[in-house]
């Protein structure tokens, strides 16, 4: 009891000073070991994921604090051992823009006096959602993340607890898929940035953590003048994505469907209460190649296909509804590592050829009935993931 009793005291003064304890290990040199109340745990291997916008670094990290202290973090670096920030250095506004909390949005600057956004709590954590430009020059290989922390007692250095942990990277190339839909004037809401309520939403099921939704696009169709809805904006059938096709992405097996769940009306709440069972509303889930694709909002009564069938590249798999938690007509398209809209972990996908028709500037002026004009030339893509807003023909 009394040698656990002092190991104790140790640990604890450790915690609370920061300080850094040389081990002497059998080598020449001795190894400097940072020891801090911060444990730093990578949800998933990284991707480099090819988009619209040129290449992304990809990942979470969350950060946990194991101190009563609050402990504010000054920096995150993101880089290799030889140049800790080649793919940036995060701090202030930066910095808190990448920090969320479980069921939250991005931290809000702090209040004359109040706690700095980028401060955990003790006992605490917080979750740093990167999504990181990388040029074409750079190669992507030995990635580590570090931190550092702002002084919690007088006499500290300006940043102390100095911390750097590698990221492992996953370097199985992105699905390839070929178009869902087809036509003109698909936009891609809430696809990959680190605002889009897809990658914000992390989701424990089966006492795991996950980001099922990481890299999904919520498909809204613009009509011939450059809007989402003509006439009554209540109405489903007043909307240009309403009824249209579903297509399989690829050859393929129906791992599930999912039918018989009501249209909800647009602009009001979901007709259904939110479950795991009716969050995707009417669904197809399709296994091709070891991963599976989820198709969401199906209209009921619309699906084409039954468990256990084959399917062919462009077959039709339903039309495109809003059912479940949706509020206009639109399709939810992501590919998971699992079977399920929420126990699965999110994979990225590109598309193997589109048409890029520019960006859409104002989400909630398209919402609002106004109309979206093109103001670039289509440029035709290949083998790429469409960022938040893009819009697109397949």
């Amino acid at each position: 009891m009394v040698r656990r009793y002092v190991l104790g005291v140790v640990v604890s003064a450790v915690l609370t000073f920061g300080t850094t304890v040389p081990v002497y290990a059998q080598q020449a040199e001795p190894v400097a070991h940072s020891i801090t109340p911060l444990d730093i745990r990578v949800l998933r291997p990284a991707s480099v994921v090819p988009t619209t916008d040129g290449r992304h670094l990809v990942f979470e990290a969350v950060i946990s604090n194991f101190s009563t202290l609050p402990l504010t973090l000054s920096a995150l670096r993101l880089g290799t051992v030889e140049q800790p920030e080649a793919l940036g250095r995060f701090e202030d506004k930066a910095l808190a823009e990448l920090l969320q909390r479980p069921g939250g949005k991005a931290a809000e600057p702090s209040a004359e006096g109040g706690p700095s956004p980028a401060t955990i709590g003790g006992n605490s954590f917080a979750v740093a959602l990167f999504d990181v430009p990388v040029s074409d020059g750079i190669m992507v290989g030995d990635v580590r993340l570090g931190l550092s922390i702002a002084p919690f007692r007088p006499g500290l250095p300006d940043t102390t607890l100095n911390a750097t942990v590698p990221v492992p990277l996953d370097r199985t190339p992105a699905v390839v898929l070929s178009s869902p839909l087809m036509g003109l004037g698909w936009v891609a809401f809430n696809a990959l940035s680190n605002t889009s309520i897809h990658r914000t939403t992390l989701m424990v099921v089966d006492g795991q953590a996950r980001v099922p939704e990481r890299y999904a696009i919520d498909f809204m169709k613009l009509g011939e003048d450059g809007r989402e809805f003509s006439g009554d904006q209540a109405s489903n059938d007043s909307w240009a994505g309403y009824g249209q096709p579903i297509l399989a992405v690829a050859d393929g097996v129906i791992e599930s469907i999912r039918d018989g769940l009501p249209d909800n009306v647009p602009g009001q709440p979901a007709a259904q209460k939110a479950t795991l069972d009716t969050i995707a509303g009417n669904q197809v889930i399709l296994h091709i190649g070891g991963v599976y694709v989820v198709y969401a909002h199906l209209i009921p009564g619309s699906i084409a296909v039954r468990p256990g069938q084959a399917v062919r590249r462009g077959q039709v798999l339903g039309r495109l509804g809003n059912s479940g938690q949706s509020d206009a007509p639109h399709l939810h398209l992501q590919v998971g590592d699992q079977g399920h809209v929420a126990a699965a972990d999110g994979l990225p996908f590109v598309f193997d050829a589109f048409t890029l028709a520019g960006v859409v500037p104002d989400a909630d002026a398209l919402d609002k009935g106004q109309a979206w004009r093109p103001d670039q030339a289509p440029q035709p893509r290949h083998r790429q993931l469409p960022v938040e807003n893009a819009v697109m023909g397949f």
